[in-house]
């Protein structure tokens, strides 16, 4: 079932070094089958243990999977002999980016923990925090990946007994695996997934660098033995996979162009009704599921599995592949096909696909090959839909039918429909999205309303051919499936209620209609049987949740400097790069749990972080009530876009830029953003060209900074500021002297412009007015705000922003 084939080579590569696991757990104490202490011997002994899983082939699965250690000289059954030996052990080397051949002595294997991948990076001359790591077992939780425990420590729980508890974690979910007689795809589906959620935090190496986790080295190790047998047409020479010249790989970059402008192109006739927030999200699901869908598909014709995707986020994803004619000619049908596809879609997607092939040799300077790969797409990017030039966008006897009233890209379904096929799917599938926790890939016919893509159609049911699961569960299965957290947040009925101002469903619908926020939509009744608690709300209900002014928020963030990361981050204090396929999938994976994992949890559950960010209960009750009205137009990669109630927003941004710098623990490793208020009813295009320029500005004005009530205030400061919006709002809210009136508060504004636009001479006349506005306040009131007349202090600088935000909490 396995011997000699790419996926038996692979399921090698992904167990070869399990042995390390079992190896600290029972350090000291061999248990009984293993035969000496190195782990290779511990990677046989649990491969033998499991032998149900792999049936008659795991002795020699066994085999290949340990004898990865050529400079073993001394334990030559743990050297390579075969060609499937000899290409796990080379895998091994490629993935680390270097050959290392250590002896394993001592009992710091047990001690050290995982460092942060951000630690070891070097931006702008400067390294993150090399002391800190993560513990293996966070207090009063299970092991494995959960939301909240990706964050480093002084003093990472790690020891001979958190690793027994991993590895007893391990032996009961693959004593449920085996339950289900899995087929080889599902094995190393399911393996892959197991390890994604105990092994993330446990070192490869402990005795050199401790900054790539087991489970990044042993899916890139499987990844590259299946693309290096492939290659060598699965019967090569020893020889033939030692040679290091001929350009054996190739790296795969995929890419969705026009993300932006396909998510936002919703006319404005859609704006303030339930369809807007329901399309907003299945179109941004949709970009996620097209990247998706276009790697799929290629894998699958090239014979290859999802373990050769080594990173996927934010519409784009990288594999490696073989570098065989077989993998040119797929990757030419497939970028034919998703050209197609585009233009008859309106072309409001642009799919480029772009191929850079390298010897061995490239992954010992991995972010090298990657700066190639991307000059690759860059030029493909200068010919978009180039296989399709010539070719008609409607065919000439197709009746010629109005423009969809909701995109305004593709036409009507027919001439009685203002919707075109596409809009009226979002509207079904954005409302069953919150609903949801699998999606599933099918190549022919799926159930219900679902998306089309060449090759595949993907609903939001699982599949027997591929299945994404949306929220952390790892439960094995025995289909192939991976935790992918794509569906985001959408605010629901149940969330509004949350609130407490109503005291049931009925009283809350009658309320939304009487102010206008919500209409029926045709045919809601008929298929859906009405709004239940589980269906969305709409962007003019979480404009009413916001306190004061009835404004909807927008919010946009992205990762500094993570261009420079990837490129040349990798490089150690000696100048020596150690960039290698494990880091970079280490560094991509670790952005995707934060912004597709940690954003997602703060919204939803925000009491997670109550001890992290220091709340007392009374805070983390409140902002459990109210984050979760946020809704996540799309989070992933490294940025964000989130709409919701405007001041919740701008509380959730500074929660969210004080866990990324608890996250990274790099000075430099920051966020930029823009912030904007708008009307719920102002056209989507408008509210996303409003929210980018901010972010822009934010860029522009030297990043580590949000971009507010127009001005780029970085996030200390903005901090500093909250105290004064919060007296501000008092002193708005007091009476007589003892407060401060709309109007004061609009002759401070005009003293604060009238100070930027004087010479330096006359700058300083702000002053000696202020005192003079302030004449009539209170003595307590008065010497608050003469705090202005220094005129370094960001209170004065930023005055726009605290007193905008303050007035706009009042209105």
């Amino acid at each position: 079932m396995y011997v000699q084939t790419s996926l038996g080579v692979a399921l090698a590569g992904l167990l070869h070094d399990l042995g390390e696991l079992y190896q600290r757990a029972y350090w000291g104490s061999l248990p009984e089958g293993v035969s000496d202490w190195s782990h290779p011997a511990y990677t046989k002994w649990a491969i033998d243990k499991w032998s149900p899983l792999f049936g008659g082939d795991a002795g020699w699965l066994a085999r290949t999977a340990t004898r990865h250690h050529e400079g073993w000289h001394d334990k030559p059954q743990y050297q390579p002999q075969t060609p499937e030996q000899w290409c796990v052990a080379l895998a091994d080397t490629y993935a680390l980016g270097e050959r290392k051949e250590v002896d394993e002595k001592g009992s710091r294997a047990t001690e050290t923990p995982l460092r942060s991948v951000f630690a070891s990076l070097r931006v702008q001359g400067t390294y993150g925090q090399l002391e800190l790591g993560y513990s293996m077992v966070e207090d009063g939780l299970e092991v494995g990946l959960k939301p909240g425990a990706a964050y480093p420590h002084s003093k990472g729980t790690v020891s001979r007994d958190t690793y027994r508890r991993v590895a007893e974690r391990l032996d009961k979910r693959l004593a449920e695996l085996a339950k289900l007689n899995p087929s080889p795809q599902a094995l190393l589906s399911n393996l892959l997934g197991i390890f994604q959620e105990l092994l993330w935090n446990i070192p490869s190496d402990t005795q050199g660098e401790p900054d790539v986790s087991l489970f990044d080295h042993l899916r890139l190790t499987g990844a590259i033995a299946a693309a290096l047998w492939d290659y060598h047409g699965g019967n090569p020479s020893i020889e033939a996979l030692k040679d290091e010249q001929p350009e054996k790989f190739l790296l795969v970059l995929g890419d969705l162009g026009g993300i932006q402008g396909h998510i936002y192109r919703i006319q404005s006739a859609e704006t303030g009704t339930g369809g807007l927030a329901k399309r907003l999200r299945a179109r941004s699901l949709e970009v996620s599921l097209a990247a998706e869908a276009m790697g799929l598909e290629l894998l699958q014709r090239c014979g290859l599995t999802p373990l050769q995707r080594i990173m996927s986020a934010g519409g784009k994803f990288y594999l490696l592949l073989p570098n065989t004619p077989k993998v040119q000619n797929a990757l030419n049908q497939v970028r034919q096909e998703w050209e197609e596809w585009a233009l008859r879609q309106g072309a409001t997607l642009l799919p480029f696909l772009a191929g850079y092939s390298f010897a061995p040799l490239g992954f010992k300077n991995f972010s090298q090959v990657l700066q190639q790969a991307h000059r690759v797409l860059a030029e493909a990017k200068l010919r978009p839909l180039q296989s399709q030039f010539g070719d008609f966008y409607l065919s000439q006897g197709q009746q010629s039918l109005r423009p969809c009233q909701a995109c305004g890209a593709r036409p009507a379904q027919s001439a009685d429909s203002s919707l075109c096929e596409g809009c009226k799917r979002d509207g079904h599938l954005g409302r069953l999205i919150p609903r949801r926790t699998e999606i599933g890939f099918f190549a022919q016919d799926a159930p219900g309303h679902h998306y089309r893509f060449p090759g595949l159609r993907v609903a939001l049911e699982e599949s027997d051919q591929y299945t994404l699961r949306t929220r952390q569960n790892f439960t094995p299965a025995a289909r192939p499936w991976e935790v992918r957290l794509l569906a985001g947040h959408i605010p629901t009925l149940e969330d509004a209620l949350r609130l407490g101002s109503w005291p049931n469903l009925a009283e809350y619908q009658a309320w939304a209609k009487e102010q206008g926020l919500w209409e029926e939509e045709e045919g809601w009744e008929e298929e859906e049987g009405g709004r239940r608690e589980g269906d969305p709300l709409t962007l003019a209900e979480l404009a009413e949740f916001s306190t004061g002014a009835k404004y909807l928020g927008a919010l946009m963030l992205d990762a500094d400097r993570m261009g420079e990361a990837f490129a040349t981050g990798f490089v150690d204090k000696e100048g020596n790069n150690h960039s290698s396929p494990s880091r970079i999938a280490s560094l991509s994976r670790m952005l995707e749990v934060f912004f597709a994992g940690e954003v997602l949890e703060l919204i939803k559950n925000p009491k997670t972080y109550q001890k992290r960010l220091g709340w007392d209960d009374l805070t983390a009750g409140e902002k459990a009530r109210r984050y979760p009205l946020i809704y996540s137009v799309y989070a992933g990669g490294d940025d964000l876009l989130l709409l919701g109630p405007w001041d919740a927003l701008l509380e959730f941004a500074l929660d969210l830029e004080a866990l990324y710098r608890q996250f990274t623990q790099h000075p430099q490793l920051t966020l930029s953003g823009g912030f904007v208020l708008v009307s719920p009813s102002l056209p989507i295009p408008l509210l996303a060209e409003a929210v980018q320029e901010a972010e822009k500005a934010a860029k522009t004005a030297g990043r580590n900074c949000l971009h507010l009530f127009g001005q780029s205030v970085p996030w200390g400061e903005l901090r500093g500021l909250v105290r004064w919006v919060r007296d501000f709002q008092q002193h708005l809210q007091a009476e007589g002297s003892k407060g401060m009136t709309s109007a004061l508060a609009y002759r401070l504004l005009r003293l604060w412009k009238g100070h930027q636009n004087q010479d330096e001479a006359r700058r300083m006349r702000y002053k000696p007015l202020l005192a003079y506005a302030l004449r009539e306040r209170e003595a307590k009131v008065r010497k608050h705000y003469l705090q202005l007349t220094n005129h370094a202090d960001p209170a004065w600088q930023h005055l726009p922003v605290w007193l905008q935000w303050g007035l706009y909490l009042e209105r």
